[in-house]
Parts: C-alpha cells; sequence; structure tokens
C-alpha cells in the first residue's frame, strides 16, 4: 500500500531566509507535491539521508545538496537588493 502523504505546513516566508526556513519550504513543496521522502532523495539524486539533512535545515549541508534538492523541486532562489544596497536572500 501506497504511503499517505500529508501536506507540511508553509513556512512564514516574511522571516529572513536560513536553512531552516528553506528546509520547511522545501518538506512543504514535497509534500505539496505528493512525494515522499524516498522519492523525492531519488529524484534529486541524493541519498535519503543527505535529502532528509535538506528539509530539517542542517547547516553543514553541502551547498550543491541544497540546489540539488531546490532545483528538483522547481524552487528558485533570487537576490534582492535592499534600499540601504545590502542583499537579502529571498
Amino acid at each position: 500500500m501506497a504511503k499517505k502523504v500529508t501536506i507540511a505546513k508553509k513556512p512564514d516566508l516574511s522571516q529572513p531566509a536560513d536553512m531552516r526556513i528553506l528546509g520547511q519550504f522545501i518538506r512543504h513543496r514535497r509534500t505539496s507535491l505528493n512525494m515522499t521522502l524516498e522519492d523525492a532523495a531519488s529524484l534529486c539524486g541524493l541519498s535519503k539521508q543527505a535529502y532528509s539533512n535538506v528539509e530539517r535545515g542542517v547547516n553543514n549541508i553541502r551547498v550543491e545538496t541544497l540546489f540539488k534538492a531546490l532545483d528538483a523541486l522547481g524552487v528558485f532562489l533570487t537576490i534582492q537588493e535592499t534600499e540601504q544596497g545590502e542583499d537579502d536572500w529571498i
């Protein structure tokens, strides 16, 4: 029998992005697509543990690992310059 996927709550994206927020958004995106963790890991070309670390917002993951997950799930990051000239990640 197929595993039931429950849609995870979407994080508050008005907060500055950090690994925890990105992980929550990636989990929300995966569950919104009705994908299991195993399916998402396979789609991203990552081990189940590496993908799980992304969703848990582990701070010491490789940037390449994060971007594999973002790319496979169709999530894009942009940089927006603020009025003070500082760069904010969105």
